[in-house]
């Protein structure tokens, strides 16, 4: 377990492009264009949720035309179309969520986002912290080393130093050096004619760097290849410059005001309905006091492997609970996933469980009456998946439940929450088994027969539930 403080630092101008692309023709009643803020708050609440992290800040471009890399290169990101009209009226939406949540946004006048998230890195990660950098922009990869990560969430991919090689060829503080070879037509970096990212790794990987290329470029294979680089040999060096980050940013912000500070509640309701986030309302609504809500999900085929994601809500307090099955039907994961968020609460409750399974909430709200007076509930082989069901009645007496139906995978933020950690435990507890089926069948291996049947994983708990000030309940 990492005990490291964490830090996010989050690519802004990455995340709202993302957004923006990615959900379209959304929009108030009134007409007011909300793609790009949906998605970037939807995004942002995922990203807290999942990964929690003690402090954070989002960071944001300046004008290109305002940066130092425009002053020496007029031409650097010139082939970049204006923002669109419809997403430039989005942003002050989205900067006023982030003050409504309490995040920070930064900037710094003379800089890109890029400058800005490489300072903060290196100076936090050299304290200490454990830092990641949230952004889908492979420019980053350079700044990637001790304390230093990426984090795709589109992909859900981390990237560390052997990522970076992967991609580039060559370590994280190498890769200017490829760019400045190769270029980078995203952001109008001219780079050598006739040298590509595969060609300008072999080249910095045999000669050092982007000046050792230069510097013994006679050596150089080709000569059209060695003519570019000597006829070219400034623009390698403008382009090198270009693709490397600063790390000297005069960006006076102190860790204290970037730790994580909880939302301005009103705020953030007043401004999710003036622009009709109905759903995203839901996710910063707590639980009527005394009233625990649990939200439950399973996944799985008809006969497995299968998953299960639960999320408990009590107060401003949530714990999440994921669990494995390697042969289960997926019917039995739904039924399982409400066992187990109802096996978390400790003392006699008020509850609220939500489910997409109309076969669990129609079955404890209206069949199981039947299945008591018909004997079913307790004779053998009179009910598919009896015993949980005869679970859910001996859990249901120990506590005043109402059981609810949510629209599954129709933008409810616990749902999908629950869905994921169900997917994602059923793809872990599948790797883990299929990691000791490859153990116990090697050779000379000692493992026992019975080893090689898939058990089920442990449930994993992924954050803690507090107890509330009276201490009467204690979900843990």
């Amino acid at each position: 377990m990492n005990l490291s403080p964490q830090l996010y630092l989050l690519d802004g101008s990455s995340y709202i492009y993302r957004a923006y692309y990615g959900i379209r023709d959304l929009a108030t009643s009134g007409g007011l264009p909300t793609n790009a803020v949906f998605g970037f708050t939807k995004m942002l609440l995922g990203l807290l949720q999942e990964n929690r992290p003690d402090y954070l800040a989002v960071v944001f471009d300046r004008p290109r035309e305002e940066t130092f890399r425009r002053e020496i290169y007029p031409e650097y990101k010139a082939n970049r179309d204006a923002v669109p009209e419809d997403l430039a009226s989005q942003i002050p939406y989205i900067r006023r969520i982030l003050e409504a949540l309490n995040i920070p946004a930064l900037e710094a006048p003379g800089f890109e986002a890029d400058d800005v998230i490489a300072t903060l890195s290196r100076r936090y990660a050299a304290e200490g912290m454990e830092v990641t950098v949230v952004t889908g922009d492979k420019d980053l990869m350079q700044i990637v080393g001790d304390g230093i990560g990426l984090l795709d969430t589109m992909k859900d991919k981390r990237s560390g130093p052997r990522d970076v090689l992967e991609r580039f060829g060559v370590p994280p503080e190498r890769v200017p050096d490829v760019l400045g070879l190769a270029g980078d037509t995203s952001d109008n970096i001219p780079g050598v004619p006739g040298i590509g990212e595969k060609t300008a790794a072999e080249l910095v990987n045999r000669f050092g760097s982007l000046e050792r290329v230069l510097e013994w470029k006679n050596l150089v294979s080709g000569k059209k290849r060695r003519e570019n680089l000597q006829s070219h040999e400034d623009q390698a060096r403008l382009s090198k410059t270009l693709a490397t980050v600063r790390y000297d940013v005069p960006l006076e912000v102190s860790l204290a005001a970037l730790r994580r500070r909880t939302p301005n509640l009103p705020e953030v309701i007043s401004l999710l309905r003036e622009l009709e986030f109905g759903a995203l309302e839901i996710a910063f609504t707590p639980p009527a006091p005394g009233v625990v809500e649990i939200y439950s999900d399973g996944s799985g085929r008809a006969s497995g492997p299968g998953g299960y994601g639960v999320v408990l809500r009590y107060g401003e307090h949530e714990k999440e609970l994921s669990g494995f099955e390697a042969a289960s039907t997926s019917q039995r994961m739904e039924l399982l996933a409400a066992i187990r968020g109802l096996e978390a609460l400790t003392n006699p409750s008020t509850v609220r469980l939500f489910s997409d399974s109309q076969y669990l909430v129609r079955g404890m709200s209206e069949w199981i009456h039947g299945w008591i007076r018909d004997g079913r509930l307790e004779t053998p082989d009179t009910l598919a998946n009896q015993d949980l069901w005869q679970q859910l009645l001996a859990l249901s007496g120990e506590h005043e439940i109402t059981w609810n139906w949510v629209r599954g995978h129709a933008g409810h933020p616990f749902n999908e929450r629950c869905d994921k950690l169900a997917k994602r435990a059923a793809d872990e507890g599948m790797r883990e088994t299929e990691e000791r089926l490859r153990k116990a069948d090697r050779p000379g291996s000692t493992a026992k027969e019975e080893k090689l049947i898939p058990s089920p994983v442990a449930p994993r708990e992924d954050s803690e539930f507090d107890a509330d000030e009276d201490g009467q309940l204690r979900l843990c």
